[in-house]
């Protein structure tokens, strides 16, 4: 059984769990123990960054598991400055490394289970796939050996009433009649969706031919009144001409040649 006292450690020992313990300064994972926890009701310590009072906690991490300490007030919205104060010194070396391989072997298993459940939900998963292929198959077989032996039944049955002479001529005869009836009437069916359809192309291009001639129309009359607006410019024009060459203003001979080009 291992001994806690602190004399059986060896130097280096010593030094490496005080540097562990000085390095801690940022707040561990913490378990709830009712008799101390709260905030802290003495002046002092407070925390390093924010000044406030901390509150009571029990570390439950790694080789600090156990131990009391004042940590940081703040822990949602706003930067927690860690441990503000330890309460209980560290533990021996002994005890830390002990702690320590408790929580890898922890975290081990842990890490363990969680593979095996994964490894549990795909093999889970692919046989349940597997199940699904198997039932549709089945299912489809199912109903092939349904259709199948439906028509087996038919067949035995028409087979015992041709032996026994219930099968009367004109009861084939009516049968095949009213197949060639349905097979007329499927294909009048198809001559009208034909003609309704021919009918419905006549009337779209119907359609557009009147949209043609009502725009043709249209731009007929624009032109005619830009007609209209030019004659009359061109009626203006030749008044004014007129008049400068009975007043006698300007070249004589570009008036007319101008008046040559409104005539023609």
């Amino acid at each position: 059984m291992p001994s806690w006292n602190d004399e059986e450690t060896s130097s280096e020992e010593e030094c490496e769990a005080v540097s562990m313990d000085m390095g801690l300064m940022e707040e561990p994972d913490t378990t709830v123990e009712p008799l101390f926890c709260g905030q802290l009701e003495l002046a002092h310590p407070k925390c390093i960054l924010h000044q406030l009072r901390p509150i009571k906690h029990v570390a439950f991490e790694g080789p600090v598991t156990g131990r009391h300490f004042y940590g940081c007030p703040v822990q949602e919205n706003g930067v927690n400055c860690g441990v503000a104060e330890w309460v209980d010194g560290p533990w021996p070396t002994v005890l830390q490394r002990c702690l320590c391989k408790l929580w890898e072997m922890f975290h081990e298993q842990n890490f363990g289970r969680v593979q095996d459940k994964e490894k549990f939900e795909q093999e889970l998963a692919r046989l349940k796939s597997e199940h699904e292929r198997e039932l549709a198959k089945l299912r489809t077989k199912n109903d092939k050996l349904c259709i199948e032996y439906t028509k087996l039944v038919d067949d035995v049955s028409k087979m015992f009433d041709w032996q026994d002479g219930r099968v009367d001529k004109k009861q084939v005869e009516e049968e095949e009649l009213e197949k060639k009836k349905e097979l007329e009437e499927k294909a009048m069916l198809e001559v009208q969706m034909e003609k309704l359809k021919l009918a419905k192309e006549q009337r779209c291009i119907l359609q557009s031919q009147a949209v043609i001639i009502k725009n043709t129309r249209k731009a007929m009359k624009d032109v005619e009144v830009d007609r209209d607006v030019l004659k009359k410019e061109k009626a203006k024009l030749e008044l004014v001409v007129a008049e400068l060459l009975n007043e006698g203003y300007g070249s004589k001979e570009k008036l007319e040649q101008i008046k040559a080009i409104l005539e023609s």
